[in-house]
């Protein structure tokens, strides 16, 4: 064998080394491990709403909390829907109004209410 072809064989082979060398660095550290899962998250992944904060931080691309400009951290309700329970029971139902709900194509619930119209009294 020539003294180049000799070369190119112990360069490719100390590349192939150092290739498959860093590789397995990078791979090792390129993934972090996942952080604990909150207090309000079951092993199963599901939430435990009777656990779930009013509200949370806002967190910004560096991992801090977000402040707003006088400094308060700025937070996101948790909480968005009306409160469990039947809300309607709490409604006041007006004479000939009529209630009912569908579920539409998308597997929303959507309620129906028709009330007559009425003139305002005289003064």
């Amino acid at each position: 064998m020539s003294k180049s072809t000799i070369g190119a064989v112990v360069i490719a082979g100390l590349l192939i080394l150092g290739g498959s060398a860093l590789a397995t660095t990078a791979t090792a550290t390129s993934t972090p491990p996942a952080p604990p899962a909150p207090e309000w998250v079951n092993p199963d992944g599901t939430v435990n709403d009777a656990k779930l904060p009013d509200s949370l931080p806002v967190m910004g691309a560096d991992g801090k909390t977000l402040k707003d400009a006088n400094g308060n951290e700025v937070t996101v309700k948790t909480r968005l829907g009306p409160p469990q329970g039947d809300a309607r029971s709490a409604q006041k139902s007006l004479p000939g109004e009529k209630r009912w709900t569908e579920t539409d194509e998308n597997g929303a619930t959507v309620e129906h209410v028709e009330v007559e119209p009425t003139a305002p009294a005289a003064p």
